[in-house]
């Protein structure tokens, strides 16, 4: 599915409604998004960080009907971004197959913007949408693109792809990759399932 109508469709089916869930603006719900959302700001850029309660993303805000559960979502999202084991592109690449395969409005927008303030051209985020079967990418990429395809298709990775990937990455970074595209689906499937709205600037999948 990488043809404007397609994507418009699916923008559509996700977006073109009200959230299933209404978020709760209460000091009650904002309190402790507030915390969670000065942590992830401050993974990122590896400081503190402040963040006045109009920037919290509608997705954190509704997220807190259940507020124990999403915590411990947000731990393992932090421990990715705080401090991962796998090289910055190689996560990108990873994160926008998922965004794309899985069909992720949220996701993959919200990654298009991130991919490209790390480097990855727009070509490069193009070719995405294409995968692995893409002449674009090198045999390590294409082996990241592949596992992640093959991961999302089958709960596996082939002994192939595993083995051009054990060329560049150590145990724990092979650890993480598994994990890294089952913490995002799981992220997408309530994203989706809720229907949560964008962020402002975020296109979606029509995202470049």
């Amino acid at each position: 599915m990488n043809n404007p109508a397609s994507t418009d469709a699916r923008n559509t089916e996700i977006m073109g409604h009200p959230p299933r869930i209404s978020a709760q603006r209460t000091e009650a719900v904002l309190a402790p998004a507030r915390a969670l959302m000065s942590q992830i700001s401050g993974a990122a850029s590896g400081g503190t960080a402040t963040v006045a309660d109009e920037h919290i993303p509608e997705m954190l805000i509704t997220a807190m009907c259940h507020r124990e559960l999403f915590e411990k979502v947000v731990s393992v999202s932090l421990q990715l971004l705080k401090d991962p084991a796998l090289p910055r592109r190689d996560r990108q690449l990873v994160i926008l197959r998922v965004g794309w395969l899985q069909q992720i409005p949220y996701i993959w927008g919200e990654h298009v913007s991130v991919s490209k303030k790390i480097g990855l051209s727009s070509e490069d985020i193009e070719q995405v949408t294409v995968g692995s079967s893409s002449p674009h990418w090198n045999d390590h990429e294409r082996a990241l693109l592949g596992a992640t395809e093959e991961l999302l298709d089958n709960a596996m990775i082939s002994d192939a792809t595993w083995a051009i990937l054990a060329r560049q990455l150590d145990d724990t970074q092979l650890f993480e990759l598994p994990v890294l595209v089952g913490q995002f689906s799981t992220v997408g499937y309530f994203q989706n399932a809720l229907r949560i709205p964008l962020s402002p600037g975020n296109l979606g999948l029509n995202s470049r």
